[in-house]
């Protein structure tokens, strides 16, 4: 037995039993005089420790009544102040009472406008990798970067890959076949226009 993994109430039920076998007499190699002394060792802390576990357990239980309890008024009062803002709003209320109350106007929420990425450029190795560097010009994790590709000087632009760094390496292109390159950048709201285009290889263009 391993009462490093019993719990508490498992834990006094075994050493009731053990006290019981002590009691019953049945342990021939230890003499009465000694079984005495183990039984008094054991005391009454089986019983103890039912009690405190009991104890903990109800505590427990308490404890998470009561968080439960507190996440559900949390909610309901979350929800009403939702329902203020929400009515306020239907209502027109003015940005002073919006204000009062410590809600934003809607017409005052800024819209972040995507600026345009400059001096995109592009470089081949002989593996197959053309990497793309550029300029962002926006603030960081307000926009992700639209890469289109061509594959002819009169073929039609496609949608390649997004990113959110200012370079991108394109694998699995051909050594020296053409390639021509654009960006641009994608706020929530708005795009911005497209880079300069940047182009690499000859064979194809």
């Amino acid at each position: 037995m391993d009462v490093k993994r019993l719990g508490a109430f498992e834990l006094a039920t075994y050493a009731r039993s053990l006290k019981e076998v002590l009691a019953a007499g049945q342990l021939f190699s230890l003499d009465a005089a000694t079984r005495s002394d183990l039984m008094a060792k054991f005391g009454t802390l089986p019983d103890e420790l039912t009690e405190h576990a009991a104890e903990a357990r109800a505590a427990e239980d308490v404890r998470k009544s009561k968080i439960s309890t507190k996440n559900e008024t949390t909610a309901k009062v979350r929800d009403r102040v939702r329902l203020l803002r929400d009515t306020l709003k239907a209502n027109r209320a003015t940005a002073g009472e919006l204000a009062l109350c410590g809600f934003d106007h809607p017409e005052r929420r800024s819209v972040y406008v995507a600026e345009d990425p400059t001096d995109l450029s592009v470089a081949g190795t002989s593996n197959g990798v053309n990497t793309l560097r550029f300029n962002g010009n926006n603030r960081p994790a307000q926009v992700i970067y639209e890469i289109s590709r061509r594959e002819s000087r009169d073929g039609k632009w496609a949608v390649h890959a997004v990113t959110k760094k200012q370079t991108f390496a394109d694998t699995g292109a051909t050594p020296g076949a053409y390639y021509a390159y654009r960006v641009r950048a994608v706020a929530a709201k708005t795009v911005s226009n497209f880079s300069n285009t940047a182009v690499i290889g000859t064979v194809g263009g």
